[in-house]
């Protein structure tokens, strides 16, 4: 009998161990001391061939606890020497990897990115994580939370200069990580499929790189300081969700991050038909209770300083005079209100106007939190219907508020003085060529513009050999902003340029990938 009870309890230990394995549980705890990518079972390596690179893999560690880089290096890099070229395509990029002999729970990651002097504007990057169950890379989600996650990977951005950081409030489990980096065509730094001087470089700033950890964010200080340029909700380790309980996700138009207006774009983060993410025109969604509302909520691993908040109503056709709504934040223990009403602003068809205050929330004593929402339920006795929250301030496929000086939907951290400076002139003072969108396209891309003056303006499209294809336009423009569709139907595959000239001596010319 003892001997039966022995080998149950091992069986239920390799039960136990194999099932950590399968449902995701990682074999390492929380510890800030710990870089994983330094543990002595794992293996740091990269795709540079022997011979090419510039530094090795581990030569941008960061060890915590010594607080310096985890070996000694000229310059922290690796990557290939300036002005090399390495081939690199989606398929078979350029990457930095760390893998372990077990799966590991990561929820902190860092990375440094190239030297000023040589920029990757456009080169499109990841951050991935190997499944092995299905025997692929995956894009590394910010979050599981019903919704189509948004992921880390992008274009640029960080590749630039400075540190990428992300913080998950769910940790991945994996046993091999990788960052990557590809050709983008359109990008000055690249030819073919190449890339010029590509790296990643560790960082011994605030912010230390490269780092990877398991860390406790229970007890952490906010990090963010006031910043204009920065919409909360778009921070990477931002988790952007709704919620509707019983209600079901096949209802929905839109989704909760698209809503998002970017302040450096100037636009909304994603370009979507509406901008708008809630219900479907005329969809009764029932009697939602304060208790159980209809929400879009933000949320972060490490508290933030917020004290502005900016939000779009509904259409005139949709209207929900009897609607009752909430901005709120969480404390810890409970959703505090910090400002509420009935229907106001939501049951007009242009909600968020610069004199329409009640959408928008501002307080000159920030709140610290590490969730902020806006709740919406009913009044009891008339449901929702066809409600949804507007992005402002930007552009869709349907319509164009670039000229707005009210940008929604947008959570910051500012200097609050600085908003009426904002909405004193909202004349264009320059000329400018915004990069076309989408890019690469096919056939279909928008080439939008900006005139500052009365004046004459030619826009046309040219083959690499510099022969004109066509004018989009040729014509007196009056000051604004305005867009362009073209339509590459009747083109093949390839890189095109696009140019913007003026009677005043403005030129500006730009590349757009045309794939089919």
């Amino acid at each position: 009998m003892k001997k039966e009870i022995v080998m149950f309890l091992v069986f239920c230990s390799l039960f136990l161990f194999v099932s950590s394995l399968v449902y995701g549980q990682g074999d390492n705890s929380q510890d800030p001391n710990v870089n994983l990518a330094l543990l002595d079972e794992a293996t740091v390596s990269g795709s540079v061939p022997e011979g090419m690179a510039r530094g090795k893999p581990e030569d941008i560690l960061w060890d915590p606890v010594k607080q310096d880089f985890a070996y000694p290096s000229e310059y922290h890099e690796y990557g290939i020497p300036f002005e090399d070229k390495l081939v690199a395509t989606k398929d078979d990029p350029f990457y930095w990897m760390v893998e372990w002999q077990t799966p590991k729970n990561i929820n902190y990651i860092t990375v440094g990115g190239a030297y000023e002097n040589q920029p990757q504007p456009n080169t499109p990057w990841a951050i991935q994580y190997w499944d092995s169950e299905n025997e692929k890379w995956i894009d590394v989600p910010k979050a599981h939370n019903g919704w189509e996650a948004d992921t880390l990977n992008g274009v640029g951005g960080w590749i630039n200069n400075g540190v990428f950081q992300w913080r998950g409030l769910e940790p991945i489990v994996t046993t091999k990580l990788r960052v990557i980096a590809y050709c983008d065509t359109t990008d000055e730094f690249v030819d073919n499929d190449t890339l010029k001087s590509i790296h990643f470089r560790g960082t011994n700033g605030n912010v230390k790189s490269v780092l990877i950890q398991y860390l406790d964010f229970s007890n952490a200080e906010p990090d963010n300081e006031k910043d204009e340029m920065v919409n909360l909700g778009l921070l990477p380790e931002a988790v952007v969700s709704a919620a509707f309980k019983a209600r079901e996700y096949e209802y929905i138009r839109g989704q909760p991050a698209t809503i998002l207006f970017d302040p450096v774009k100037g636009d909304f983060y994603e370009i979507t038909e509406w901008g708008e993410f809630g219900y479907p025109f005329e969809f009764d969604a029932g009697y939602p209770t304060e208790e159980d509302p209809f929400y879009w909520m933000v949320e972060w691993p490490v508290p933030k300083y917020v004290n502005y908040f900016t939000w779009g109503g509904v259409y005139g056709n949709q209207p929900q005079p009897y609607t009752l709504w909430a901005v709120q934040y969480w404390d810890g223990e409970e959703w505090v209100t910090v400002m509420n009403g009935v229907g106001g602003s939501k049951a007009e068809g242009r909600p968020g106007v610069d004199t329409d205050a009640e959408s928008v929330w501002q307080s000159e004593t920030p709140i610290v939190t590490t969730k902020f929402r806006l709740a919406v339920w009913s009044d009891g006795i008339n449901p929702l219907v066809s409600f949804h929250i507007r992005g402002r301030g930007g552009h869709t496929w349907n319509w164009d508020e670039r000229d707005s000086t009210f940008k929604a939907v947008l959570l910051q951290y500012r200097d609050l003085t600085k908003i009426a400076d904002e909405k004193t002139d909202d004349r264009p003072k320059d000329f400018s060529l915004r990069q076309n969108y989408p890019n690469p396209f096919n056939p279909i891309t928008e080439i939008a513009f900006t005139v500052s003056k009365n004046e004459h303006v030619k826009l046309s499209v040219y083959n690499l050999k510099g022969e004109e294809i066509c004018v989009l336009l040729n014509e007196v423009k009056k000051p604004g902003d305005y867009k362009v569709i073209f339509d590459g139907s009747s083109l093949s595959s390839g890189v095109y340029l696009y140019r913007l000239e003026t009677e005043s001596g403005f030129s500006l010319t730009r590349k757009m990938v045309l794939i089919k």
